[in-house]
């Protein structure tokens, strides 16, 4: 769940199987392309909100990450006031056996968000909907839906094996031979690696996993290795 801290406006939330950071960012850059560019993101020390990636997208999308202090309560206190809100008026009177998928409670809990969003909220004396358009001129919304998606890839930086393949997750890829011995930054939706591609000057190139049979056939114009044992003439 991610709230606004002026407005007490829900911007994103979503229900997974797995609490992992890739999931956070799916809800992050959902709440970004429907509200705007958050000017900070105050997030707890979970792993699912410290780590590189979070870091490098909020850096792309010009947000300020700032975490919370270790054990400090106090300053998570909005967020954790609308959790138990969230249960004691919403998932507490759910027929749980009546769900039947991820989907389908996934609905309820829009439905509840945009309940939430309309209704007065006591201490503020408004709709949350409304406070947040209040300063909606002074949001920042995203240049288009393809600089979004790109500002979202995950990156890693790999060299590239002689056989012109680097290792992702203990997946092996096949990639241009040009980039041989090369470092390259390789950027990827980690439920999509279809989609990967090294960006190297402002270009797109694709990996693919790796055809072993193929790559074996495959030549290529390495630089022929030195044989040290040889320089300086004989010993």
């Amino acid at each position: 769940m991610i709230i606004d801290d002026h407005s007490r406006f829900l911007v994103g939330g979503g229900l997974f199987y797995n609490d992992n950071a890739y999931n956070f960012q799916k809800v992050l850059k959902d709440a970004v392309a429907a509200h705007g560019i958050p000017s900070k993101l105050y997030v707890d020390n979970g792993c699912s909100y410290s780590n590189e990636q979070l870091s490098l997208i909020c850096g792309s999308i010009g947000t300020v990450l700032l975490h919370t202090k270790i054990r400090d309560g106090a300053s998570k206190a909005k967020i954790e006031r609308q959790f138990r809100t969230l249960k004691e008026t919403w998932l507490y009177t759910l027929d749980l056996d009546s769900i039947t998928s991820l989907a389908q409670f996934g609905g309820l809990l829009r439905d509840y968000m945009r309940t939430y969003n309309t209704s007065v909220h006591s201490g503020i004396g408004t709709t949350p909907m409304e406070r947040y358009q209040q300063t909606r001129s002074s949001i920042r919304m995203p240049k288009s839906r393809e600089w979004l998606e790109e500002c979202f890839l995950n990156r890693i930086t790999r060299k590239v094996n002689r056989d012109s393949t680097v290792s992702i997750d203990k997946v092996s890829y096949d990639v241009p031979m040009q980039f041989i011995s090369s470092k390259v930054e390789i950027r990827f939706l980690p439920d999509d690696m279809a989609g990967a591609f090294i960006l190297y000057e402002g270009e797109h190139y694709p990996i693919r996993p790796t055809d072993k049979n193929e790559n074996c056939r495959t030549k290529r114009n390495n630089t022929p290795s030195i044989d040290y044992s040889k320089i300086g003439g004989e010993g």
